[in-house]
């Protein structure tokens, strides 16, 4: 019973060690580990090496996880990124079992843990008002806290271990290295923390009776129920963030598998490892650390190639219609080093835009004052336009022809007119409302009627004339000016108020806005969609409205 006792208040110390290590060292760094995480992570490698460190700096995989689900929940890491920073807080977090094993395992705890606990809670005491010292102090107490509570766990080991061996207590046979592996994953997920789980095992492995084969696939487990973190911080977020828990989840299991169908070679090769590198392969916990180092490596090494269908594949999940629509399908990076092919990737990506903009703001048009239409989210729209955007800077990066460098600018007014377009159709279907009385009557029915003819001219007719844009803006105008003279004649005579005319103007007025917005957007595209149709025909940059 003492034993058991003196076994969970060794586990109670680590764990309390860790999370004040963890939180300490989170305070004592305040912005500057947000800062690495959200800028030194351009590249698949210095993601992984901004993973590594940071995860080396706070101990804790499970801190950084949540932390990256956060940062691409808000929209400041972008997925391609965040998953290599979860990759290298795998590698990174192999430093606590470095520490177990070179450090708790090897010194004299009481001739340091107790001051450094000591120190650390004084600190922490008389630096209360300023943040990042009172950090520092809570890190150095959780440093004692931490190796106490590795001491406590060895001790409780070395007499427990002997009399679970003597009652034939530990699985052996051909499934043994499979129920230690299930022990691992449980022992994580409980703890939260596979730092504590791996701790606990080479505890164990150090005070002797639990063979080196099924500590180390022990580990494999503890890094496979790690992923219950990301799994739990998932809940709730976004598209994009479920995608990163995902990824988490999906490399410690890949690397799991890996490592337990090769358990006996990397054991093996761990053996040399530590021979080779530190000249002593019969130190079993140091073998571990080599060991759990060696299984998060061969996970990235073996997945790096992977990465690009593992990205693809992240993105087709829990997609939402707005991420749907804001995603190209005539954009390709390739296409940038044909400039010719990215412009018609371009006048197609812009005519799709229009399309499916148009179409919604169509609907607004058409329906009544408040009442809500299908897809009243505009994101995905916007982040189409945001999508092109980013190609087009990435294309102008490079020497390009003429033909090209004169569309761009349409090309570019063309979005921002699209997005204007929807904007204002947008407003129509917030408060105030009008009442029904005001904006009913032909005059309505023809303004309407002319938005709607502009907006379908231009999202489903491309080879229209510019006199056909000028009618038509002619007509809606002339029905905006009747509507506006009926209205200010019916404030001026006492048949209505005053504020219900402005409210039914104002919509007149985004009613108009949208179909001349519509307008300027296909006049700007027009000369170029001839390259969807017949790319050999020479392009027309006169026919391009000032």
């Amino acid at each position: 019973m003492m034993l058991t006792l003196e076994l969970i208040g060794g586990i109670g110390l680590f764990l309390l060690g860790m999370s004040m290590l963890t939180d300490g060292l989170k305070l004592a760094a305040g912005d500057g580990l947000r800062a690495i995480l959200r800028r030194w992570t351009r590249t698949p490698l210095r993601g992984l090496a901004s993973g590594a460190l940071v995860t080396g700096l706070v101990q804790s995989s499970s801190a950084v996880t949540v932390a990256i689900i956060g940062f691409v929940n808000a929209g400041l890491l972008t997925l391609s990124h965040a998953v290599w920073v979860i990759f290298g807080a795998n590698i990174g977090t192999t430093m606590t079992a470095w520490l177990v094993a070179l450090v708790g395992l090897k010194l004299d705890i009481g001739a340091f843990a107790l001051p450094m606990t000591g120190a650390g809670v004084l600190i922490r005491l008389f630096a209360a008002q300023r943040p990042r010292l009172s950090g520092a102090g809570t890190a150095i107490a959780g440093f004692g806290l931490f190796f106490l509570g590795i001491a406590t766990l060895k001790g409780s080991f070395e007499t427990l271990l002997p009399l679970i061996s003597e009652r034939g207590l530990i699985v052996s046979g051909f499934f043994a290295p499979f129920a230690f592996l299930i022990a691992g994953i449980v022992l994580s997920t409980l703890a939260q923390s596979s730092s504590a789980a791996i701790a606990l095992i080479l505890t164990a492995t150090a005070s002797g009776g639990l063979p080196l084969e099924l500590a180390a696939a022990g580990i494999i487990g503890a890094n496979v129920g790690t992923s219950s973190t990301a799994a739990f911080a998932s809940i709730g977020a976004t598209p994009a963030a479920r995608r990163v828990a995902t990824a988490h989840i999906v490399f410690n299991l890949f690397a799991g598998v890996v490592a337990f169908l090769l358990l006996y070679p990397l054991v093996a090769a761990s053996h040399e490892l530590a021979d080779v590198l530190l000249a002593d392969s019969k130190d079993e916990p140091l073998t571990l650390a080599v060991f759990n180092t060696l299984l998060n490596c061969l996970g990235v090494l073996l997945i790096w190639p992977l990465s690009g269908h593992l990205l693809r594949w992240l993105q087709g999940l829990y997609a939402s219609d707005d991420e749907r629509v804001g995603r190209p399908q005539h954009l390709d990076p390739t296409l940038a080093a044909i400039p010719s092919l990215a412009l018609r990737g371009l006048v197609l990506e812009i005519e799709r835009m229009m399309q499916i903009a148009f179409l919604r703001a169509g609907n607004r048009v058409s329906s009544p004052p408040g009442q809500i239409t299908n897809g009243n989210s505009d994101s995905g729209i916007l982040a189409l336009g945001q999508s092109i955007r980013d190609f087009i800077s990435d294309l102008s990066r490079q020497q390009l022809p003429a033909e090209v460098v004169t569309a761009l600018p349409d090309l570019i007014r063309s979005i921002q007119h699209v997005e204007e377009a929807l904007t204002d159709s947008a407003v129509l279907q917030h408060p105030p409302f009008p009442p029904a009385r005001l904006i009913t009557g032909p005059e309505w029915d023809r303004l309407r009627a002319g938005v709607l003819a502009a907006l379908v001219t231009s999202s489903t007719n491309p080879d229209c004339f510019k006199s056909e844009f000028d009618t038509e803006m002619a007509e809606v105008e002339a029905a905006y000016q009747a509507i506006k003279k009926i209205l200010l004649s019916a404030a001026a005579s006492g048949q209505t108020d005053v504020e219900p005319m402005e409210a039914a103007l104002l919509r007149a007025r985004h009613m108009r806005r949208v179909a001349e917005a519509a307008l300027k957007a296909e006049r700007r595209l027009h000369p170029w969609t001839y390259i969807t149709h017949d790319p050999g025909e020479p392009a027309d940059p006169a026919a391009t409205p000032a």
